[in-house]
């Protein structure tokens, strides 16, 4: 939520944010779809799950029922959930921005959500 918050504070228009704190991969899964046709999606998912085949599997399902031109897909500071996600972004042609870049005061939130939103919309 923290990035998208930055990103609606930078961006004119404002953006559309399906969010939930501690949200798990599963659960994601079972949200409604908006039934929008974006231009492009950020995604933030995988800190709050295990690594492996599993977390891949649910992030596969999750981006092939979502029909976006661009995705971004945030890579979680753990190293074992960064490249599960890395490898399901690779498999759609998607781009990532890894939050290793970025300071962080838990690793698992950055400390300034403002970076990551001007990296993204540049």
């Amino acid at each position: 939520m923290g990035a998208a918050q930055a990103i609606n504070h930078r961006y004119a228009r404002q953006c559309d944010v399906q969010a939930v704190e501690r949200a798990t991969a599963a659960q994601i899964l079972s949200w409604r779809k908006t039934g929008k046709d974006y231009g492009a999606c950020i995604f933030a998912m995988g800190s709050n799950d295990q690594a492996g085949l599993g977390l891949a599997a649910k992030l596969a399902k999750i981006r092939s029922s979502i029909c976006y031109r661009r995705v971004i897909w945030l890579l979680p500071y753990a190293r074992p959930q960064a490249y599960t996600v890395s490898s399901v972004a690779a498999r759609f042609g998607d781009e990532t921005l890894d939050l290793v870049r970025f300071e962080t005061r838990d690793r698992i939130h950055p400390r300034n959500y403002s970076q990551i939103a001007a990296v993204l919309l540049r």
